[in-house]
């Protein structure tokens, strides 16, 4: 048989394996990502005090009583900065997730021309989003208007940060549409720790690998049939954690088309993982060990990805850890398109380019690894 027609043949024992178990394994897609929305995701629907760079340029009573407005809000805590170099700065290092510049003669021009300027980035996507409403929410009762820049697009000290930057048309503040990012990664990428690299462990402890590499198949389609039926299982196991997230009150901004993105990105985890997991077990041949292993390594990518709350908030000295984790971006790419109504080709094709040279990285190594061990 050909190399396509070996690794489907094998795939499809894998899908008849998993079948076999479909109980077992629904009741596994469900019983995490539930437990987990519904405990976690019904906190609160708000970001509180989130951090915001204040600027006042204008220097005037009215200006004064804006910023004691903003201070006033319980979704907000001010930071008092002399000038917009600075707040910018301030957000580059994930300090604020907004900077708002106070313009001289606020808010005399009001109706004509905006006299605040938001300055925000796509990495801190749910602070970002309360703040703005916040902000506009106050504005408006002093019948100021605001101007809302992607922080990079007009500053003098662009932000460092390896996210985009990105308008938050139709931005959502729900911690809830916040969660679900995170959980579906997590649910992406343990699928694969169960799929393909258990596949390969269970099959040698059975002496089925043996029967394998001595039949007259390519020894590549072993591996690439573990990966795609991984990769099957974590798309499956995802949408079921998308269902019940949707079904809690999660929601997607970009409807149908956010559900493809969705898909997309549960692909690319899948796929990177599938990868590692196959690497790990091509020099493990005891469960337990790789169980262990897989899991130390998944854990903490899931947790620096900023699965429960914004990157910002950690420490400086773990901030690094999560701009180089590959799972920071796919998470923030499935937040892209369930918390905002547009998703910019060029934020997309950064969480997607990162995504596509983890997996590959990933799947070029599980193979060789394969070949040499086994």
């Amino acid at each position: 048989m050909s190399f396509l027609g070996d690794t489907y043949v094998l795939y499809k024992r894998e899908m008849l394996v998993f079948k076999s178990k479909i109980k077992t394994n629904v009741i596994r897609s469900i019983t995490f990502p539930l437990v987990l929305i519904l405990l976690l995701g019904n906190i609160g629907n708000a970001v509180s005090h989130a951090p915001i760079a204040v600027v006042d340029y204008a220097g005037s009573p009215a200006a004064l009583s804006f910023i004691s407005a903003l201070q006033s809000q319980h979704s907000l805590s001010i930071i008092n900065i002399t000038d917009e170099g600075t707040a910018l700065s301030e957000i580059s290092k994930g300090k604020a997730v907004l900077a708002v510049v106070i313009l001289p003669g606020f808010p005399g021009m009001a109706g004509r021309f905006p006299s605040l300027d938001l300055y925000y980035t796509s990495s801190q996507v749910t602070d970002s989003a309360v703040a703005i409403q916040a902000v506009e929410s106050v504005a408006s009762s002093f019948g100021a208007v605001t101007a809302r820049d992607p922080a990079a697009a007009t500053s003098p000290q662009p932000p460092t940060s390896a996210f985009l930057q990105m308008p938050l048309s139709g931005a959502s503040g729900s911690y809830k549409d916040f969660l679900i990012g995170g959980i579906l990664i997590m649910v992406a990428a343990f699928s694969s720790v169960f799929g393909g690299g258990m596949s390969i462990i269970s099959d040698r402890a059975l002496g089925n690998i043996k029967a394998f590499l001595v039949a007259p198949i390519n020894k590549n389609a072993i591996v690439l049939s573990r990966i795609l039926s991984g990769t099957t299982q974590s798309v499956f196991s995802g949408l079921i954690a998308l269902a019940i997230g949707v079904a809690d009150g999660a929601t997607i901004a970009m409807g149908f088309t956010g559900i493809l993105w969705v898909i997309v990105f549960i692909v690319f985890v899948a796929l990177g993982f599938s990868g590692l997991t196959i690497l790990i077990a091509s020099r493990i041949n005891k469960v337990e060990v790789y169980t262990i292993i897989a899991q130390t390594i998944t854990l903490p990518l899931w947790f620096l990805s900023g699965a429960f709350f914004p990157i910002s908030s950690l420490p400086s000295w773990i901030y690094p850890l999560s701009v180089v984790n590959p799972l920071t971006y796919a998470a923030d790419g499935i937040r892209q398109v369930m918390m905002t109504g547009s998703f910019p080709m060029g934020i997309a094709s950064f969480d997607v380019g990162v995504m596509v040279v983890f997996s590959v990285v990933m799947l070029v190594l599980g193979f060789r690894m394969f070949k040499r061990t086994i």
